[in-house]
């Protein structure tokens, strides 16, 4: 079957959503989330096995699931580590040397 975003647009059960797809809209009504084609207006739907929406180990087990997610949880926990073990510090380090 094939949707369109203003299927999604329309139906209050849908939120606009984020996703790996940077260039899609994307919409999520629970465990579903709609990936759409801004271009076209065309939109698939799939089944997550977390509803990221539903809460903080939800997310992280959602994002778990995909490389984009894992690199993303791994860079935000160093960034947190960073933070808490040196202020900062090689987070401060790395983006001078990038600027030299």
């Amino acid at each position: 079957m094939s949707y369109r975003i203003e299927d999604f647009q329309n139906d209050p059960n849908w939120k606009p959503s984020f996703g790996e797809k940077l260039g899609k809209v994307h919409f999520r009504n629970g465990h579903q989330h709609a990936v759409c084609d801004p271009n076209t207006g065309l939109c698939e739907i799939h089944y997550d096995e977390h509803d990221p929406n539903k809460s903080l180990i939800s997310l992280f087990k959602h994002m778990k699931q995909s490389d984009l997610g894992k690199a993303v949880l791994i860079t935000t926990g160093g960034l947190l580590l960073d933070q808490l073990l040196t202020g900062g510090q090689v987070r401060k380090a790395v983006f001078k040397s990038l600027l030299r």
